[in-house]
């Protein structure tokens, strides 16, 4: 029996790394989807967590300029 929580997660978010543009075309996917508001909040969920994790990978902050 898994000692702790980590041990229990089978796909991390360290799987986003690997194939950033696989996740990428799973959001859009599901993004063009018309039937996703049936969908289980878990998977809306998971969907949420993609779509931030992509984000940060596609389009990671950058701080404005100091005037």
């Amino acid at each position: 029996m898994p000692a702790n929580i980590e041990e229990k997660i089978v796909l991390g978010l360290d799987y986003i790394g690997v194939a950033p543009g696989f996740v990428r075309e799973v959001l859009d996917v599901y993004e063009a989807w018309e039937g996703k508001e049936s969908v289980p909040m878990k998977v809306k969920e998971l969907m949420l967590i993609f779509r931030i994790e992509v984000r940060k990978r596609y389009n990671p902050y950058v701080p404005p300029e100091k005037p």
